[in-house]
Order: C-alpha cells, then sequence, then structure tokens
C-alpha cells in the first residue's frame, strides 16, 4: 500500500467509521489472511480448526476496534488485522487442545449481529418475484453472499445501500454524508437492488419457489 493509493484512501475511510470501506478492504485482503492462517494450523488440529473460521472471528474484532488502529504506513492494517487473527488462532488452539470432545464449528459471522441482520433482510428485499426465503438457508452463507455481491457494486451504488438498508440511515442522512440529493440516493439504492436482484434474487441456496 503506498501514500494515496486506493487501499490507503479505503484505510482512511474505515478508520472514521465507514462501514462500506472496511468491509470492501476485508474482502479484498481475506484469502490473503485465511492462507496466512491456514499455514500456522499445527498439524493435529487440521481436521478441527478451519483458517476461514479464525479469519471470520478476527473480522469481527477488526469492526469492533477500527477505531484503534494507527497507521504506520505501508503494510500497517494487514499487520494489524494479522496480529489480531493469529491472537484469535492461538486462543482457538488452546481451546481445542482442551476439550477434544469435538461437536462442529460454529460459523461466526465477520458482523456485528444487527448488521448482520439487515443483511439478510436486504436479501430477502432482493428476491425476484416467485421466490420465497428458504429455511435450510445457513445464515452465514447469506451474509457472506451479500458482502461478496456488495463488494462487486459500483462505490456509489455499494455505499448507498450500505448507509440506507444495512446502516438503517435515513434518505436524508445518507445524502448528506454523500453529498447528493434525496433524489440520487433513491435512484443509486434501486439500481444497487436491482444489481444485488440480478445476483442472488435467484439463488437456489437462499431461496424457493412460491409456485
Amino acid at each position: 500500500m503506498i501514500e494515496g493509493s486506493p487501499q490507503a484512501g479505503l484505510i482512511a475511510r474505515a478508520v472514521a467509521g465507514d462501514g462500506v470501506a472496511l468491509t470492501l478492504l476485508l474482502t479484498e485482503t481475506r484469502s490473503g489472511l485465511c492462507g496466512y492462517l491456514a499455514g500456522r494450523i499445527p498439524a493435529d488440529l487440521k481436521g478441527t480448526l478451519d483458517a476461514d473460521d479464525i479469519a471470520q472471528e478476527a473480522h469481527v474484532e477488526v469492526f469492533r476496534h477500527i477505531g484503534d488502529f494507527e497507521n504506520r504506513g505501508p503494510g500497517s492494517f494487514e499487520r494489524w488485522v494479522r496480529t489480531i487473527a493469529i491472537r484469535k488462532l492461538r486462543d482457538a488452539i488452546k481451546m481445542r487442545r482442551a476439550d477434544r470432545r469435538g461437536g462442529g464449528r460454529v460459523a461466526v459471522s465477520p458482523f456485528p449481529r444487527h448488521v448482520e441482520d439487515s443483511m439478510v433482510a436486504l436479501l430477502d428485499l432482493v428476491a425476484v418475484p416467485g421466490q420465497t426465503p428458504s429455511r435450510s438457508a445457513a445464515r452465514h452463507e447469506a451474509v457472506a453472499a451479500v458482502q461478496s455481491a456488495l463488494s462487486e457494486l459500483p462505490e456509489d451504488y455499494r455505499q448507498a445501500v450500505w448507509m440506507v438498508y444495512i446502516e438503517g440511515r435515513s434518505v436524508a442522512s445518507a445524502a448528506e454524508h454523500m453529498g447528493r440529493t434525496e433524489r440520487a440516493i433513491h435512484n443509486l439504492c434501486y439500481k444497487a437492488k436491482d444489481r444485488l436482484r440480478e445476483r442472488l434474487g435467484s439463488d437456489a441456496r437462499f431461496f424457493s419457489s412460491s409456485g
């Protein structure tokens, strides 16, 4: 990362409380973090510990403590996230070795509960006509799918739909934050939902035919 780079701008916005920017940052760096963690799971625990789960737990902490991050130059954000992730991995290793009774892993969302609720609600909102939410869909899979789909939207679409549908802001508040008119925010949200509907609205993992 270099000064003035797109990532530097995202980091500055994330530290200032922009959830859209932080989500995009974590999405962009997730595969690298998972690879980093996978190489540090002890051989005797590779069947019971999953790097992706540890990364998700680390992301929860990042969301909670992003305001504490101090940008010390190129690579400092990734190092900070990895430090949190390694701490989570060490805790998980201690727990697994203290209790090998098994029972399966519980997936952890990389978002606070209220944000996760809003993402699931957004998924329901973009269902195509004739589709109804599937009761069998795993909640964490739905959240991950929405996160991925949001990351592919144009930035202004993503920011508008995040503030209105995920953060629960009023259209007026979103318009003020983005420096746009309320009409523009309505238009951005409409287009964003169309894009999300194309990507997710008939996904068999989350919807079933009501006919």
